[in-house]
């Protein structure tokens, strides 16, 4: 009898203990809800991002914000649809992975004081989402250092679908955030389309739609008659110019660019869209490294090394630019082809 009562008082207490803990449990949703707040980095309504806005310690940073012909522009020039994908993946999908063990904090915080990238996330009014610094990436390279603006408890970071620093999603600077699609054409809207090759002159050629036609002309005066040409030859060429990528950007490259200012380009590329500025193309060969030897019966100086890349002055001359031989090269049609 004894014993049943004392197990009755043991329950009594433990029901009061329970339900003083309930009653007293909201006190502490305030330290809860900040440790969830400086763990909060994935966004998953990427709809509502208006900028985002990417800068590390040396200096550099971009702007990005909606608009353009990819959808999203970088410090107001088109951005490159495959690195803007894959920041948003970032974006969208950034989560904790693990939490650091005491000893590895200072290292970390340290680490992200000095190499930490920022990354601060906007919605459409420009007022502040996220905001967080992504560092190096753990030892075993499946997380990344990061910490929330503001936090003092650093974090592994990572995307469920992806193995290596993520980091890397961000780590674009200068040029390298551009769009690289320079031609879109489309043929339905083509009003002109010209190439001039100056050591060629047979080859270059005017093409203008009158009437829904197309009329091909010379570009230089050398006795080719002007005709009427038949759409499908015009469509075909103009085909190789719906989507064109350039490999990259070399505006730091002076010395090439302001070189090839003094000589003839092999060709200068023109077209003209629909309610669309022309376009235009200034096209280099370059070659790889030459070399020179003197033929032992003629003396003739023989010369070896082929064509290794183009490189071109696009939008204006603004850009110096390298492209592939092999994707460039379609593009050279010439008055023979219609």
């Amino acid at each position: 009898m004894n014993r049943t009562l004392l197990l009755l008082i043991a329950v009594l207490l433990l029901g009061g203990v329970a339900w003083w803990a309930t009653r007293t449990a909201p006190t502490a949703t305030a330290p809860a809800e900040a440790r969830a707040e400086e763990r909060r980095f994935g966004l998953t309504d990427l709809n509502s991002i208006g900028r985002i806005f990417v800068a590390d310690r040396k200096g550099h940073q971009v702007n990005l914000t909606r608009g353009g012909v990819s959808g999203w522009l970088a410090d107001g020039r088109p951005a490159n649809e495959n690195v803007m994908s894959n920041v948003l993946d970032a974006v969208r999908s950034l989560d904790v992975r693990s939490l650091p063990a005491q000893a590895a904090k200072p290292h970390m915080i340290e680490d992200l004081a000095t190499n930490g990238i920022l990354v601060q996330i906007f919605d459409r009014n420009d007022q502040k989402l996220r905001g967080y610094y992504l560092g190096s990436g753990s030892a075993d390279e499946r997380g990344t250092n990061a910490i929330v603006e503001g936090s003092e408890e650093p974090y592994f970071v990572h995307l469920p679908h992806f193995s290596g620093n993520v980091r890397l999603r961000f780590s674009h600077w200068d040029d390298e955030w551009r769009d690289k699609v320079y031609w879109r054409v489309d043929p339905e809207r083509v009003e002109s389309f010209s190439i001039d090759y100056p050591r060629q002159r047979n080859k270059s050629f005017k093409l203008t739609r009158q009437d829904g036609k197309f009329r091909l002309a010379p570009f230089y005066d050398t006795g080719q008659p002007s005709r009427e040409v038949p759409r499908s030859s015009v469509e075909s060429a103009l085909a190789r110019y719906e989507k064109y990528y350039i490999n990259s950007y070399q505006n730091g490259d002076v010395a090439s660019s302001a070189q090839a200012r003094e000589v003839l380009p092999f060709a200068t590329i023109r077209i003209k869209q629909e309610g669309q500025p022309e376009q235009s193309m200034v096209v280099y060969p370059r070659y790889a490294d030459r070399t020179f030897t003197h033929d032992p019966k003629t003396g003739d100086v023989l010369t070896a090394g082929g064509l290794a890349s183009y490189q071109a002055f696009i939008n204006d001359g603004e850009d110096w630019v390298l492209m592939n031989v092999e994707t460039t090269g379609p593009l050279f049609v010439g008055y023979g082809s219609f």
